[in-house]
């Protein structure tokens, strides 16, 4: 009687731990679903301190940490689900090792980087964003060559024209080829006009040329697509300040450092009075 009691109150603890470790993903989940991320990491953070192994919960915890910056602490979280799902190989285990790469770019360790895209890539050979962002890493280090074939990959396995023409703008701008930047960037415009990014990088090549003006325009049009892309206000600001418009390139220092721009709020406190 006494050993059946036991397994009673064994079954009965689990069944409450279970239901509250579901309530509190679900939770998290409606959150999330409500953009209210940090309430949305509470709940998640609660579910992991009941179950530490629970891969979901910690995968989504880190998904936050990196819409938000706090890479370190994705990273954390995301190798630890790298190391509970590494047998599954799934698409969460994909993301992951992305995700992972996407924390290490950010903090400019291009080699973890490619490293845990290159991860990504072995399990899922045919998603064109893996070999966008390894693309990436590759020029950061001026591996032009490794940069290169993955372009090609990347046009194998995209349904996006116009990011190619993007991507082909940025290798010849790394590679100092500016006509065939200038001409692929346009090309991507041409084909998606409402893209920020396009006349963003199109503009800071036209500042490479000493094409100010031209550059302006090119970055309010960014500005207009995007009120609040704040590397596109730094980028102008500066170009007004090549053109000695420095009121106007104050106020753009003023309004991208507002938005978080570090760079923006020292050229703010270095040029701009008070």
């Amino acid at each position: 009687m006494k050993k059946i009691i036991i397994i009673y109150l064994f079954l009965q603890a689990s069944f409450s731990f279970s239901q509250s470790l579901s309530q509190l993903i679900a939770k998290g989940d409606s959150c999330l679903n409500l953009k209210n991320t940090n309430s949305a990491i509470q709940y998640y953070t609660q579910a992991i301190n009941l179950a530490p192994k629970n891969s979901i919960c910690l995968y989504k915890r880190g998904k936050i940490y990196v819409e938000y910056g706090f890479y370190n602490e994705a990273i954390q979280d995301l190798y630890y689900v790298s190391l509970l799902r590494i047998a599954q190989k799934d698409e969460v285990l994909e993301s992951t090792f992305y995700l992972l790469g996407e924390c290490y770019s950010k903090l400019n360790q291009q080699e973890k980087a490619i490293e845990k895209y290159s991860n990504a890539i072995m399990l899922n050979p045919k998603n064109s964003m893996f070999y966008r962002a390894r693309f990436d890493s590759y020029l950061k280090l001026m591996k032009y060559k490794e940069a290169l074939e993955d372009l090609k990959r990347h046009k194998k396995y995209t349904n996006s024209k116009s990011e190619y023409y993007f991507l082909t703008g940025e290798y010849n701008l790394a590679i100092k080829n500016y006509s065939k930047s200038y001409t692929y960037y346009t090309k991507a415009i041409l084909l998606e006009p409402s893209k920020d990014l396009f006349y963003l990088q199109r503009g800071k090549l036209f500042t490479i040329q000493d094409k100010y003006e031209d550059a302006i325009l090119n970055f309010s049009k960014a500005i207009e697509l995007d009120s609040e892309n704040d590397e596109a206000l730094l980028q102008r600001g500066l170009a007004y300040h090549r053109v000695n418009n420095i009121l106007a390139g104050c106020s753009d220092f003023r309004r991208a450092a507002y938005l978080g721009n570090d760079d923006a709020r020292v050229m703010l406190e270095a040029h701009c009075p008070h």
